[in-house]
């Protein structure tokens, strides 16, 4: 009798031996879906960053233009506004 023992106690451990290898299986499977989830998150990611980054570039170079053509308006009417002051006290 112990022996028929002993056999069920193995076989009952074999068992429990199988059903912890296929948990660690499906861990592993899982594992690997979120790693390729991430990846694509990431992939995502990098490409909205890449679609704000040129956006923000272009109304940077936009705002940049402006003010040069706001700088040169504003030089421009200073010098005028110099040049009509001395001629006023020059002529005067």
């Amino acid at each position: 009798m112990p022996v028929m023992e002993l056999e069920e106690r193995v076989a009952r451990l074999e068992g429990r031996i199988d059903e912890h290898s296929k948990f660690f299986e499906s861990i592993s499977v899982k594992l690997t879906l979120m790693d390729d989830k991430g990846d694509r998150n990431r992939e995502e990611l990098e490409k909205r960053m890449d679609t704000i980054r040129r956006d923000l570039e272009q109304k940077i170079e936009r705002l940049d233009r402006k003010m040069d053509t706001n700088f040169h308006w504003i030089v421009g009417i200073q010098i005028t506004t110099w040049i009509t002051v001395l001629l006023a006290i020059l002529f005067k």
